[in-house]
């Protein structure tokens, strides 16, 4: 049974390879050296959708270099739970006129081998305007990628045990608050008070970190559930109120709108910009919460007062260990995951995450999330 679901048009006839080989074959010299450099080529003809590799893709995916590789034969060396996600994004596009880049593990088809592959590419057109194929580069990232999933599987079991002696001295903290409060001893009580707050900064970036390895490793679950957006976006409000008093947080509600979603997630993301936007504006001023509802999607933003960024520090913001480097951020704590994970989550709610931000005039964090379709009907 062929598992390529979604890439039925991707079926060419032999005579159309043929043709769509001899149109192309302008583009062998360029071919050959990239390939000098160990990287691979391939191609995808716009109207036919012909697929063409080039000798060492077909080494990436386990061919020997004589046999003809289709497109559907590719699509079955990826493991199953990227295939759909890779044929979707080929899809786009070339429907859309998007850059394509993805990374995604292959098994070979003779050899057997574990690959992971780094495909980039895009759309290009003829003399005439018209998108005459859509073409890129692959190249072998296995030992790279290798590293990484070591090094997330690492910090995912240190993270994991630092949760437990962690969850025991919350456990005395709040045991030594009630005694305190019962003897009336404001000394200790404002001391515990303090203590409390760090064990929670402690256990927020536990999580964080947790969280990263699982989205590193492929293994983020979502628990969905049907619960009101606006009840979530209060808590988070309310925690991180509790942690951070040096600024005053407005909530502007939309109108009540259920979402199906994963609920802790989507307040880890809610949690994670109201911290940003404390963490990056001076103290004592307004952070404001704003939630709008427009046609099938729910649009929440963060906005602050803050220093702002750069527009090259934009287009970097959610990748992951990114941190905006100045004179102002030096001293600020922080390990550039936050906004990599929030926007991790929302991609895998289906959304879309993006910020505003002039330089000297603060940001405004968005996210929006599908709503079901009795979600309007409230």
């Amino acid at each position: 049974m062929d598992n390529t679901e979604g890439s039925d048009h991707f079926l060419s006839t032999e005579q159309e390879r043929q043709k769509v080989i001899q149109r192309y074959h302008v583009l062998d010299l360029p071919r050959l050296a990239i390939e000098a450099a160990n990287v691979g080529t391939w191609i995808i003809d716009e109207e036919s959708r012909v697929f063409i590799a080039s000798r060492r893709v077909k080494e990436l995916f386990g061919y020997k270099p004589e046999e003809d590789i289709s497109f559907e034969g590719a699509m079955r060396q990826i493991q199953e739970k990227y295939r759909t996600k890779v044929i979707a994004g080929i899809e786009e596009a070339i429907s859309k006129d998007l850059p394509y880049h993805m990374d995604y593990p292959v098994t070979g088809f003779h050899d057997q081998k574990l690959r992971w592959v780094k495909a980039v590419g895009g759309l290009y057109k003829d003399p005439e305007g018209k998108f005459s194929h859509f073409s890129g580069v692959m190249m072998d990232i296995t030992d790279q990628k290798e590293k990484e999933l070591r090094k997330n599987k690492f910090i995912g079991m240190v993270s994991h045990e630092l949760k437990t002696p962690l969850t025991t001295l919350k456990a005395y903290v709040q045991m030594l608050h009630v005694w305190a409060r019962k003897q009336k001893d404001s000394f200790t009580i404002g001391t515990l008070t303090k203590v409390e707050k760090q064990v929670k900064k402690m256990s927020s970036m536990i999580n964080g970190f947790l969280n990263l390895s699982q989205v590193e490793s492929g293994k983020i679950h979502l628990l969905l559930q049907d619960f009101e957006l606006s009840e979530v976006i209060r808590e988070a409000i309310e925690e991180t109120s509790l942690l951070n008093s040096s600024h005053f947080i407005t909530f502007r509600p939309c109108k009540p709108v259920l979402i199906n979603a994963d609920r802790d997630k989507i307040e880890q993301v809610i949690i994670n910009l109201l911290s940003n936007a404390i963490k990056y504006s001076p103290k004592g001023t307004p952070v404001i919460v704003n939630c709008e509802v427009n046609n099938d999607m729910v649009t929440v933003g963060v906005k602050d007062e803050g220093m702002g960024m750069k527009k090259q520090d934009i287009k970097k913001l959610f990748e992951r260990y990114y941190r905006v480097e100045s004179k102002d951020t030096e001293k600020i704590p922080g390990f550039g995951i936050g906004l990599y994970l929030c926007s991790e989550i929302i991609k895998h709610h289906h959304g879309q995450i993006w910020v505003e931000s002039k330089t000297g005039e603060g940001s405004t964090f968005f996210f929006r999330l599908p709503l079901p379709k009795q979600a309007t009907d409230l």
